[in-house]
This record gives C-alpha cells, structure tokens and sequence, in this order.
C-alpha cells in the first residue's frame, strides 16, 4: 500500500495527541501561601509544628533554657567522622551531626572543571544532608550549632553492617537530641532513628535537611542542571516533580499532597532521598526555599512525632540511581526518576522499566558488555516482532490482490465521496481486508526506540561504558560511525521494502529522505541508542528480503520467466503461463528431432 507510510507516521501523531487528552500533565501546584498564616498541624494533643520560618528559629541555648542562660555567642567547632566502604566515603560533622561529603568510589567525575582521577561528589562546597531542626510547640530550633558527642571517630563498615551514634545537648537546657546511623558494606542507604529525650510525653517534629541540590558530575552540564529537582511521592502513590530552577531568592514553596512516602534531591544519575517506612504515616510535608544562587533551593522534609512514641526513623539514600537497588527499596522508589514526557510515562515508566531489567539481565546472565548486549536486543526485538510482520505481509497481498476492484470503485463514485469510502469498506469487509492490517506493525518499532531514548537518559548503568572506539555509550560517537550506518541501513531497509509494490514519488522521497533527517536527528543523541537501532535495522534486512520476494511473487501479472525461477509459485494464473511455456518448449524439440531422422 503505498501510502503505509505516511499513514503511520499520522497514527503515532494522533496516538501521542489522544494520550495527551485522555492523560493530561499533572497541573502544576498554586503558589503556596504566606508561611506566616500556615495553621498549626497537631501531633497528638499537641500543635507540634509550623512551617518553620528562619528569622522564627531560635539557638538551643533559647529554647527551655536552664537558670535563664544566655545564647550562645560562638559557634563551636566540630570534627570530621569518616564512614568508609567500597562503595562510598560518607564524611560527618559532629557539629550538628549533618552530612557534609558523600564521595561515590566507582564512579569518576566527568564534570569539565573536575581534576583527573576525581570521583563522584554528591555535596556541593559548603553544603550539608542531613541537618536537623526541632518544632516543639511553639519553638522552631535549629541544631546546626550543637557540637555532637559520636560513638565513633572513624569508622569502616563491615560485613553485617555498622552504627554511628550522635548524642547532642541542646544548650543549658535539660533537652538531648539522639540519632543513630546503620550503614551497610554494599548499600547506599543508611537507615536513621533518633528522638529528642527530656521534652516528656509532648509530641514534636523533627525537619530535616535535603541540602540544596545534588553537584555537577557530568560531561554535559546543561543536561544535568536541567534534571535538577526535588521528587516526591504521595501515598495515593502519584510523583511529584519540582525544578530547583525558578525559585526566587527566599521564595517558599511547599508541596501539595501529604503525607509522602519518600522526597528526593535528584540530577541526572544521582540522588539524596529520605524514604518514610511503609507502615508509618509517611513524612508530614515537603519545604522548598529559594536561593541566591542558581539553580539551587533549600529542601527540607518534616517527620512528626506523635505523643507517646518512641521516636523517629527513616531511611536515606545517597547515592546513584541504580535501578536494582531503588526497586529493593520499594513504594516506586525506582521511578524517582521516571522516563519521558509527563503526559506520556503512564506508558514509557512500566515500559522503560521492563527494558532495563531486560538489558541488566542479559548483560548480568550472559557477561556481556553493554555493547554487545544492546546490539543483541536490537536483533532479539527484530525476530520477536517477525511474526507480526508476518501478519502485515498478508494484508498487503490481500490489499495487492484488491487493487483492481479498488480502482474500478474510485473511477465510478469519484464524485460522490461518502459512497465511495462505503463501497470500499464493502470490498474490504468481503475479502477480509484490514485497511490498518499493513500499517500497525510498523509502529511497533517505534515504542521501543522512543522508551530506549530515555532509557539512555537517565540509566546509570551506561554511564561511562565504553565499547570499541565509543568512549561513552549514554554520549554520542565522537565520529559519527553509528549514526551513519543506522541511516544507511535506515535507507537500504527502506528501498528493500517498497520493491514488489507499486510507488510513487512521495514513497521515494520518504525512502531517500527519512533517513538522511535521521541520521542528523540522532547524529547527538546517545551512541548506544543509535548502536540499538543499526543492530536492529540491520537484523531486519533478511527480514525484509523476506518479505518482499512474497510480495512480488502474489503479485498479479507476474512474468513467466519469473514462475520457471520460482518467483511466483503459488498465483494460479501465473502456474498456467509456466505450463504454456515448457509445453512450447517440448515441441520444438520433438520437431527437430524428425527432421535429424
């Protein structure tokens, strides 16, 4: 059918346009009111916590004091505690117990500035995790100047894992703030508990700090400041995305949505993320505060607790978006980082995640490099797919053998449109025709390319793998070698599939066109997306060749020299010409014959 492909390309437009309507973005939350006249949430009897305002917070030596005590007037200076596996270095300051280095061990540094050999920082300079404030009634406090007693000065994590404890005295009064850390040899997440001990049976909230965004790790810095945000994830289970970019200076901004089952700092492969546990009543609210600078907030996460209970506990994550290791984390930690357009990840989130357990288990159960793996699921997809072609190669033999009535029905009813679209369904619906049948096969391709192209954005595990003379598959060839074979194959696909049908001259602009804007439209896209999609082209060929001998050989009108070859065998009128031939044949050698005796 020649107008198959046009066709097709107008269906994957009208596809994204509908989801669009029956999916609509998620419409972005009303500016937040004045934190001033935010009412009081209550914990147990209690109103526990505000939504704290910095000028609002006072020093530890304020709040409660002992004997009327003065503020303190000097910050105290803390020390360095180092927490050490093969997978990380976390560094703590024990003044205020916060975080103030994550260094990734496996992973090298590829941002411009970064000195050779540096590895992967997840703290900006000067920046912190895991800072706490205090709201108990109607005092906010910051613990960012208590000096903390820890449990240990250094520490490297083993086997079963290790604790770290911080024990701090809020001032002269008779308040002490606990947290426990338990790191894990083979993990990037820390599980915390703590509690504010002398306050008796009131309940309070403990806010704690998200720092003001992840660093700059990659090669492409633009890339990675625009995936800068801050996640969350409401308990109906919706994900909330926020840019850290556009928030002015001292700008508040609170997500709607509470409670939430976990808040993440995120780029484009990194994350610092506090994750509620699943049986609790998730965090109490997510804060983001502009900055004077850019692209930077202040996110903070509130954890109640409620009159009588023990204490507080959650779950961070620093570390990088392995997929495996936020999917054993649960309550859709994996898609803290969704793939693809907003309106479009109700399909490419499951999708992208079923590709990438896919390409993680080849890689894992073969011991393939990612190269290889890749090139394989681009055949793998091809000869899945194959019957299905298969399908479509039927309907266009049948649309082939139509043709004639077809014309016949367009000449008579050329002036009367509508009887002409009925008399044409007629036709249809006697043979057994489906007028889509030829055309929804070839979209099928395109899901897997599209859910691919994101899969490479935000997929760790391609990150910096080289393959052959690509340094980088989530980059583009720095030669341009895989965008060129993908186009060519692109192209020689193209003119495989059109021989045996009738074209005209938009199919072969389509066919000489299509791929030479490809080629430039991929020519800086990932060199792992372009090597899936060569593999695949390229696997399709024999497929095609297929194809399109069935095709020519059910084609009405055939030439007889074709059927003695074979080419047409099985179109009855062609079988009686084969017949017609070989007989003339016998009787010219049956006649010379005579004449030699």
């Amino acid at each position: 059918m020649d107008r198959r492909l046009p066709i097709a390309i107008g269906l994957m437009i009208a596809l994204m346009v509908l989801s669009n309507l029956l999916f609509p973005p998620i419409p972005a939350p009303p500016p937040a009111p004045s934190l001033g006249q935010d009412s009081l949430a209550i914990v147990g009897d209690e109103p526990a916590l505000r939504s704290p305002v910095a000028d609002e917070t006072r020093p530890p030596s304020e709040l409660m004091p002992a004997d009327g005590g003065a503020p303190e007037t000097e910050p105290a200076v803390g020390k360095i505690i180092t927490v050490t596996s093969n997978l990380y270095e976390y560094r703590f300051d024990t003044r205020g117990a916060r975080l103030v280095s994550a260094t990734m061990r496996d992973y090298a540094n590829f941002a411009p500035d970064a000195e050779g050999g540096a590895l992967v920082e997840l703290l900006r300079e000067g920046d912190a995790l895991l800072g706490y404030r205090v709201a108990a009634g109607q005092d906010t406090v910051s613990l960012n100047s208590v000096v903390f007693t820890s449990s240990a000065d250094a520490l490297e994590v083993q086997e079963d894992g290790d604790e770290l404890r911080f024990v701090g005295q809020l001032g002269d009064s008779p308040l002490a703030f606990e947290v426990t850390y338990r790191f894990f040899p083979d993990d990037y997440r820390i599980e915390g508990q703590g509690g504010l001990e002398g306050l008796g049976d009131r309940g309070y909230s403990v806010l704690i700090g998200l720092g003001r965004g992840i660093a700059m790790n990659e090669a492409n810095e633009r890339e990675d400041v625009s995936r800068l945000a801050l996640a969350t994830r409401e308990k109906t289970g919706a994900i909330v995305s926020e840019p850290l970019r556009g928030l002015e200076d001292g700008e508040r901004r609170a997500i709607r949505g509470g409670p939430f089952s976990w808040a993440a700092s995120k780029s484009k492969y990194w994350l610092a993320a506090l994750v509620a546990p699943e049986t609790g009543g998730g965090f109490g609210g997510v804060v983001m505060r502009g900055l004077d600078e850019e692209n930077a907030a202040a996110m903070e996460v509130t954890v109640p607790v409620r009159a009588g209970t023990v204490g507080f506990e959650y779950a961070a994550y620093v570390g990088p978006q392995d997929f495996g290791r936020l999917q054993a984390i649960g309550q859709d930690f994996e898609n803290v980082n969704p793939f693809g357009w907003s309106w479009l990840q109700w399909f490419i989130r499951p999708f992208g995640n079923l590709m990438v357990g896919i390409l993680i288990w080849l890689h894992e159960a073969f011991d393939l490099a990612y190269g290889w793996v890749l090139i394989l699921f681009g055949v793998l997809s091809r000869i899945v797919l194959f019957p299905l072609y298969q399908i479509s190669m039927r309907q266009q033999m049948k649309q082939m053998a139509i043709q004639p009535e077809i014309k016949r029905i367009q000449e008579r009813h050329k002036e009367n449109p509508q009887m002409l679209q009925q008399e044409m369904m007629k036709v249809y619906k006697e043979h057994g025709v489906n007028p889509l049948g030829s055309c929804l096969p070839m979209l099928l391709p395109f899901p897997i390319l599209i859910t691919l192209f994101f899969v490479f954005q935000n997929t760790i595990e391609f990150r910096g793998v080289p393959f052959l003379w690509i340094p980088d598959l989530s980059l583009n060839d720095p030669i341009y070698v895989v965008p060129l074979v993908m186009g060519g194959s692109m192209m020689l696909l193209s003119w495989i599939g059109q021989r045996g049908m009738e074209t005209n001259p938009q199919m072969k602009m389509f066919t000489y066109v299509l791929p030479v804007v490809f080629t430039f439209m991929f020519a800086r896209f990932a060199a792992g997306l372009n090597m899936y999609y060569a593999a695949s082209n390229i696997a399709s060929l024999p497929q095609q060749m297929y194809l399109s001998r069935e095709r020519r050989k059910a084609k009405p009108g055939a030439s007889s020299e074709s059927v003695i070859s074979g080419e047409t065998k099985g179109h009855p009128g062609a079988r009686g010409a084969g017949r017609v031939k070989r007989s003339r044949g016998k009787g010219k050698r049956k006649k010379r014959f005579d004449q030699r005796t």
